[in-house]
C-alpha cells in the first residue's frame, strides 16, 4: 500500500510542477499587463515601464518563475496590485464564501440526490420512476450557466422572490447553492438509482424477502446502505467539479468567492492573485483526485496491484 500511495504520490507532484509553469507563463504570455487596471490610461508609456521594471516584469519569464518560487519558499505569498491586500487576507475573506457556497451545493446534492435515486429504484418502471429520471436527465443535459440565467429570470426578475445576485446573506445563497448543486444531484440520483438496481438483484434481497421483512426494510434498510459504496467513491471526484463550476456560477451571481476573486483577478492582470489562486484550486482538485485514488486503492486491492 506504501509504494502505491507513493507512486500517486510521485504523480500529483509532476502534475502540480507543470501546473505551476503552465499558470506561471500563461499569464504573462497572454496580451495586457498590470498597468492597464493600476495606472490611469493616459499615463505616459515611460511611467508604464518604470512601472514594470519596479514589479520585475521586464526580466525573462524563466527568471521571474525563479523569483516567484523563492518568494514561495520564504513563505512571502505576495500581495493585490490592484487592492495592495496580502493574499491570506483575499483567502481568508473569500475562502470563507467559497467554502459556504460549497458546504450549500453539496448538502443539496446529496438531501436530493440520495432519496430520489433510492425512490425511483424502489418504483422501478413506474411514473415516479421516470418522472425523476426524466428530471435527472435534464438535470445533467442543462448547462450551468443557462441554468443560472432561467432561474435568474423567473425568481428574480419575474417573481421577485430572490436577489439576482450579492452576498452573504441566506436568501442570496439559494440560487447559486442550486445552481451548483443541479448537475452533481443529477449524476447522484443516476448512480444511486443504478447502485441500487444492480443489489436489488442480489441473492441477499431474496433471503431477506423470503425471511417476511417487509419490502421497506429490505429496500431502504439493506439494500440502499450496501448501494452507498460508489457513491462514496465519488465523493473525492465531486470536489474537483465544484471547483470548476464555481467559476461559473460565482461569476454569475457576483458570490465573492475565490472563483469570482481568481475571474477578475485574471481579466485585470493581478499576477500575484491570480497566480496563488489559479494554483490553490488546482493543487484542491489534483489532491482529491489523489484521495480518491488512495480510497480506491484501500477498497479494492486489485486496483493498487494493477
Amino acid at each position: 500500500m506504501g509504494a502505491y500511495v507513493l507512486r500517486r504520490g510521485l504523480r500529483t507532484a509532476i502534475v502540480l510542477v507543470v501546473a505551476s509553469i503552465a499558470v506561471f507563463y500563461g499569464l504573462r504570455i497572454a496580451p495586457g499587463d498590470p498597468t492597464g487596471g493600476v495606472l490611469s490610461p493616459t499615463a505616459l508609456q515611460e511611467v508604464r515601464d518604470a512601472y514594470r521594471q519596479r514589479l520585475g516584469l521586464d526580466e525573462p519569464i524563466w527568471v521571474q518563475y525563479g523569483i516567484y518560487l523563492k518568494n514561495l519558499a520564504q513563505g512571502d505569498l505576495g500581495s493585490s496590485l490592484i487592492t495592495g491586500k496580502s493574499i491570506p487576507e483575499l483567502l481568508g475573506f473569500y475562502g470563507r464564501n467559497s467554502l459556504v457556497l460549497g458546504l450549500a451545493a453539496t448538502a443539496i446534492i446529496y438531501a436530493v440526490g440520495l432519496p430520489l435515486g433510492a425512490l425511483a429504484a424502489a418504483r422501478r418502471n413506474t411514473a415516479v420512476d421516470q418522472a425523476i429520471t426524466g428530471v435527472s436527465i435534464a438535470g445533467m443535459g442543462v448547462p450551468n450557466f443557462w441554468l443560472a440565467l432561467l432561474l435568474i429570470y423567473l425568481f428574480a426578475s419575474r417573481l421577485h422572490w430572490l436577489p439576482s445576485g450579492g452576498c452573504c446573506a441566506p436568501r442570496q445563497l439559494v440560487l447559486p447553492a442550486v445552481v451548483l448543486a443541479a448537475e452533481g444531484a443529477a449524476v447522484t440520483i443516476r448512480m444511486t438509482r443504478s447502485s441500487m438496481l444492480e443489489q436489488l438483484g442480489q441473492d441477499y434481497v431474496r433471503t431477506h424477502r423470503a425471511k417476511g421483512l417487509a419490502e421497506s426494510v429490505v429496500v431502504y434498510g439493506r439494500v440502499f446502505r450496501n448501494a452507498l459504496n460508489p457513491i462514496i467513491s465519488l465523493a473525492g471526484l465531486r470536489l474537483g467539479w465544484l471547483v470548476g463550476y464555481a467559476l461559473i456560477v460565482e461569476t454569475i451571481f457576483q458570490w465573492p468567492g475565490l472563483g469570482y476573486l481568481l475571474v477578475d483577478a485574471i481579466l485585470r492582470r493581478d499576477y500575484p492573485v491570480a497566480q496563488f489562486f489559479s494554483l490553490l484550486l488546482v493543487t484542491v482538485v489534483v489532491v482529491a483526485n489523489l484521495l480518491a485514488d488512495v480510497a480506491y486503492g484501500i477498497a479494492d486491492p486489485r486496483i493498487r496491484h494493477a
